[in-house]
């Protein structure tokens, strides 16, 4: 169930599939009370969106999942150039943590756009 409230895709295209299914039962109609409606569903797709990390970690994802310390290993150090420049590693747990976190900060302005587009219809 986390992963079908985390998924950018399947939120962004439900929430577009019920406002445009909407229009469709509203179309020749003297009232639009679905399409109102749909953009109701697109607002609340649209906090789930913005609320991601804690959808994907529970309490331990309130205000966002923090990457400030992660496990690296060095590589090597280039010193060729006016800044020494370190070169690191990331394991795979690491790797998977900082991906998810730029996904959250994706999720949160798709999510943001989307809460507004839903206010305004």
């Amino acid at each position: 169930m986390r992963g079908l409230l985390s998924s950018i895709p399947l939120l962004l295209v439900g929430a577009l599939a019920a406002t445009a299914y909407s229009v469709y039962l509203d179309w020749g109609t003297a009232s639009w009370v679905w399409f109102q409606r749909s953009g109701s569903l697109l607002a609340l797709a649209g906090a789930v969106l913005g609320f991601r990390s804690i959808v994907r970690l529970g309490v331990n994802g309130v205000g966002g999942a923090s990457p400030t310390v992660v496990k690296a290993t060095l590589v090597s150090i280039d010193d060729s150039g006016p800044r020494r420049m370190a070169k690191v590693s990331y394991d795979e747990e690491t790797r998977l943590m900082l991906h998810q976190a730029a996904i959250d900060r994706i999720a949160g302005y798709v999510g943001a756009y989307m809460m507004v587009a839903g206010t305004i219809l």
